[in-house]
């Protein structure tokens, strides 16, 4: 991997392809005080009705999304490698031109659950 992506000596430090501001703390409302800005713009400059980006490789006890659901961070840990977290699927439905898309988390035992039922908020957005 070229270095300016993150490989060469200096692999894991923040580049695109390591950069983790979105999935920081682990469960949690990512912390930087321009984060919900990066991911507006990243958006943004995708062009169309891109809404949401998905991310891994900073695993979470479960699939969750931060930033007003912009950001679904899926890495649930399921190797025993790291966390021996119990593997989840994201399910994106795309809803066409007049209807929202429709997100659930898929888990092992069955269960559908709503994306509004997994998005972690900061208690300055409650207010």
């Amino acid at each position: 991997m070229p270095e300016c992506l993150g490989g060469g000596s200096d692999a894991g430090a923040s580049s695109p392809v390591w950069m983790r501001d979105y999935s920081n703390p682990n469960d949690g409302e990512p912390k930087g005080p321009y984060v919900q800005t990066m991911i507006d713009e990243a958006l943004k400059e995708l062009g169309g009705d891109v809404q949401r980006m998905v991310m891994g490789h900073t695993p979470q006890f479960r699939i969750n999304a931060a930033l007003k659901g912009k950001a679904w961070r899926v890495d649930v840990g399921a190797s025993k490698g790291v966390m021996s977290g119990t593997p989840e699927v994201l399910e994106i439905i795309h809803g066409g031109e007049d209807e929202d898309d429709v997100v659930k988390i898929l888990t092992m035992s069955g269960e559908a659950i709503c994306s509004s039922e997994r998005q972690v908020m900061s208690v300055a957005n409650l207010l």
